[in-house]
């Protein structure tokens, strides 16, 4: 839903899905550039580093393993279960899984030589856009991640609409699966400064987007859909 010229209207398909292809871009444009930088991926990006560091399988697996998990914890908080839109949150953590390896695998060879102030930068830079992208996706309300879909129902069902406290209970979980893989292998990947920036400031940078991006675009709150 938007809101123009004192009125409020529903987005067309065309508005939803252009959304839709911007807000992916942008995550996974995101999360391939922090994971590539390697100076601290966010958690659920850490998370699927360090379960594959343990089990020698490809990370873009466990990221989509970490989509169908979140998608099917969203079904048990919502009242009355979207099918459609429960897939289509599939589709979108599927095709994020394809997109963040990609954009990983094609700027690690240009940031890996990178001074590190620089690799911090750019870091800070991905986990930024990655707030961007989730404050696009989830004020479409037509499809999402489900994992900032998780988000978005904490947000509401829980902590009376507040962005920080909704992503801070999401990431809990992500830090605590790299946790128990760091007490099985010894090492903890995927950590660092960025990580940091986005377990503590990523719900203020999607309340950012909120307030600065596409104005326009409005919050429904999911658990009343």
């Amino acid at each position: 839903m938007y809101y123009l010229n004192g009125d409020y209207y529903e987005l067309t398909l065309k508005q939803k899905l252009s959304y839709f292809f911007i807000s992916l871009t942008i995550i996974s444009f995101g999360n391939g550039l922090s994971i590539a930088a390697a100076m601290g991926a966010a958690p659920w990006s850490a998370a699927a580093v360090n379960l594959s560091n343990i089990t020698h399988l490809p990370t873009m697996l466990f990221l989509a393993i970490e989509a169908i998990f979140a998608a099917a914890v969203n079904l048990l908080l919502v009242d009355h279960i979207d099918w459609h839109r429960a897939a289509g949150n599939m589709v979108f953590g599927l095709l994020f899984s394809v997109f963040v390896a990609e954009f990983a695998n094609f700027f690690q060879p240009f940031i890996v030589g990178l001074p590190l102030i620089i690799k911090i930068l750019i870091d800070l830079i991905g986990i930024w856009a990655i707030g961007v992208g989730i404050s696009i996706i989830q004020r479409t309300n037509f499809v999402m991640h489900p994992l900032d879909g998780l988000t978005n129902l904490a947000r509401f069902k829980f902590f009376h609409g507040s962005a920080p406290l909704g992503q801070i209970s999401n990431f809990i979980v992500a830090v605590s699966i790299s946790l128990v893989c760091w007490l099985i292998s010894g090492k903890i990947l995927g950590y660092g400064i960025g990580t940091l920036y986005c377990f503590f400031l990523q719900g203020n940078n999607i309340a950012w987007g909120d307030k600065h991006l596409f104005k326009h675009l409005l919050h429904i709150d999911p658990t009343k859909l």
